[in-house]
């Protein structure tokens, strides 16, 4: 669960670093904000990734082998 709060807290501040990139007054300033946003957005995806990972355990199929479950891919 601490982790979906985390991941609701880090999509939030994605959408402010998107908001500043768009509103930027200088290009050196959209530049920034977009680096920001980017780096929100892969913390956002770890933490899904994370939270998906611990409710679905990876099951073994007939060959033996592990089945890893899919990852929410955040778009």
């Amino acid at each position: 669960m601490t982790t979906l709060i985390s991941a609701t807290y880090a999509l939030q501040r994605q959408k402010i670093a998107v908001e500043r990139t768009l509103y930027a007054r200088s290009a050196e300033e959209s530049q920034l904000a977009a680096r920001w946003a980017s780096a929100w957005h892969k913390l956002v995806q770890r933490k899904l990734d994370q939270d998906l990972a611990a409710r679905m355990p990876a099951r073994a199929d007939f060959g033996g082998f592990l089945i890893t479950p899919p990852s929410r891919v955040l778009h």
